[in-house]
């Protein structure tokens, strides 16, 4: 990281129960954030790129299989956790705290897998029936509200590839056809440049929703390290178009998505010029 995430003055980390770690944590981080200067400035806001920037640290670990690297990075994600309990502490409104978030977890697990609070636990269910379960409580949730979108709610300043594929996940779970998605999506081609390519060279086989938002085709800058032509910013947009093309079918559907037919999705997809 480029910059230290906290500074500890001496003696901290004293008078923590014995042998219980995590509350000697918690204690930690709220001195921590009483007492450190650039510690005390820092809001939910600027502490995401921290946050992002762990997130992929532990990605590395988990990849490299290296045990104290992976607890190391668990740590680190952990105090990020902490870092925003202890600023929501300070909250005028709607303070929270460690263990508020702990009991959001487990209210929540309670609601959507009641059984691991039984003797039993998961005995006799396996793991499809488990989904089934939990998507089924995710649902009641939501019970009572406007119903959600085939792609509301995702982050879309994930990176451009995760994107893609919490994208396609959300579209072949509400049944859109696979003819649908373009192949630009399917099958991401990057130059030595590291400029974002057409897959077959010298023709366009991109399937519908292949045009960008400004109308123009979508990831064949010829600038070499132009910012526009970077494989991220071209397969994002790539990625945002379909999005788009998506909620423009949805919206024109006659049935909720999760019961429209891979007809009902082929007769509301917006036609776009080849």
């Amino acid at each position: 990281m480029s910059e230290t995430l906290f500074s500890m003055g001496e003696g901290a980390g004293a008078g923590a129960g014995a042998g219980d770690r995590l509350a000697e944590a918690v204690e930690v981080m709220a001195r921590i954030r009483r007492d450190g200067e650039w510690e005390a400035a820092q809001t939910h806001a600027s502490l995401l790129p921290y946050l992002l920037e762990e997130s992929w640290e532990l990605v590395d670990a988990v990849a490299d299989g290296d045990r104290d690297e992976l607890i190391s990075e668990l740590g680190d994600l952990l105090l990020q956790v902490l870092f925003h309990a202890a600023i929501g502490e300070e909250r005028a409104e709607g303070a929270f705290d460690i263990h508020d978030v702990a009991g959001a977890l487990l209210d929540k697990l309670r609601r959507r897998a009641p059984y691991w609070f039984t003797a039993d636990g998961a005995a006799g269910l396996d793991a499809a029936e488990q989904d089934r379960l939990w998507q089924e409580a995710k649902a009641a949730e939501r019970s009572g509200r406007p119903p959600r979108g085939v792609v509301d709610g995702i982050p879309w300043d994930m990176p451009a590839l995760a994107l893609g594929q919490k994208v396609l996940a959300r579209a072949r779970s509400a049944g859109v056809p696979d003819e649908l998605v373009p192949a630009q999506m399917r099958v991401v081609h990057v130059d030595p440049a590291g400029l974002f390519r057409e897959h077959t060279a010298g023709r366009r086989d991109d399937g519908p929703g292949a045009e960008s938002e400004s109308g123009s085709d979508v990831g064949f800058s010829s600038a070499v390290g132009s910012e526009s032509g970077s494989a991220e910013v071209a397969y994002r947009q790539v990625v945002r178009t379909f999005a788009r093309d998506l909620r423009e079918a949805e919206s024109r559907l006659d049935v909720p998505a999760a019961d429209a037919s891979a007809t009902d999705w082929h007769a509301a997809w917006p036609a776009r010029p080849a």
